[in-house]
């Protein structure tokens, strides 16, 4: 008996809750059919951007190939420059466009047309593209005799340590600049720092060579 007791306590409850959630339900179902609204609205806007977002991201993509194929025959054939000019832009990948005609230009030894591809990569975001863009800034103004700027370039990159490149490229470049400088002292505590910290990658042996050979000369 008691357990039928419960059972029909509990069958009970659930009815009233049933009921009350119905009249809760009637009396705002203007508010109701608001929220409702509401969210099915931005789920749908939600949607339209993802959408839109594919597209671009698929138009830039496509883009992007076309510009990879462009440079591979760029140096045979010059004039294809101009289509490399249409199609770089500010987009994710479109901004590669700029970087390719940076590097022809500076191996050209044209600078100022150069520096200009390369202003024309945004801020942000900054990443791998981005950054390849302050290398190579800052390579022209090396090659142009500017240590202090290009010294500068790679110093604000190593206080905003990027997650895109490695420390130890940064830091070998500065230890240059600062060897070209005639700082040779700065330079060594550079390539010693390189030295110690990436032992196995590419800069920390040549870190090491220059510090053996500093011996040496000593």
């Amino acid at each position: 008996m008691k357990r039928k007791e419960r059972r029909r306590l509990k069958t009970n409850e659930l009815s009233d809750f049933i009921n009350k959630a119905y009249d809760f339900l009637k009396q705002r179902a203007k508010q109701v059919a608001v929220v409702i609204g509401t969210v099915a609205l931005v789920f749908f806007i939600f949607l339209i951007v993802k959408y839109i977002q594919g597209q671009n991201l698929q138009k830039q993509s496509q883009m992007l190939a076309q510009i990879n194929e462009i440079n591979q025959g760029l140096y045979e054939n010059p004039e294809k420059i101009e289509d490399l000019k249409q199609l770089a832009g500010k987009g994710k990948f479109t901004r590669m466009g700029y970087i390719y005609i940076a590097k022809y230009h500076i191996q050209k030894q044209e600078f100022e047309p150069a520096l200009n591809a390369l202003s024309s990569i945004p801020d942000a975001p900054q990443d791998l593209i981005y950054h390849q863009s302050q290398l190579l800034k800052a390579k022209i103004f090396q090659e142009q005799g500017e240590l202090d700027k290009a010294l500068e370039i790679y110093q604000k990159m190593e206080q905003s340590q990027p997650r895109f490149l490695a420390m130890d490229i940064i830091l070998f470049h500065q230890a240059e600049l600062y060897e070209e400088k005639g700082n040779s002292e700065k330079a060594m505590e550079l390539y010693q720092k390189i030295s110690e910290d990436y032992p196995q990658t590419y800069y920390g042996y040549e870190a090491s060579q220059k510090i053996e050979k500093q011996g040496m000369l000593r």
